[in-house]
């Protein structure tokens, strides 16, 4: 599941329990860095994340963003 809030954050759902840590690097399917964790929340078996996009969404970004997969690079925790 994806979203895109009023406040131009990405809302996504984590797919189990382990999820990234807050300043994780997010990146899209094409592997380019799409925005940063800034919060975790909601149920801890399958938490949800706030993405902060590494620029603010235009209307037809945001849509192409509905229902899309996002990638936390790993190893990129707070760099980046």
């Amino acid at each position: 599941m994806t979203a895109v809030t009023a406040t131009g954050h990405v809302t996504a759902r984590a797919l189990g329990p382990d999820a990234p840590a807050e300043g994780s690097v997010v990146r899209d399917d094409t592997g380019r860095f799409a925005g940063r964790v800034v919060r975790v929340f909601g149920p801890v078996a399958r938490p949800y994340l706030s993405i902060r996009p590494r620029r603010p969404l235009r209307g037809a970004e945001a849509a192409r963003l509905l229902g899309t997969s996002l990638r936390v690079a790993e190893g990129t925790n707070g760099a980046g």
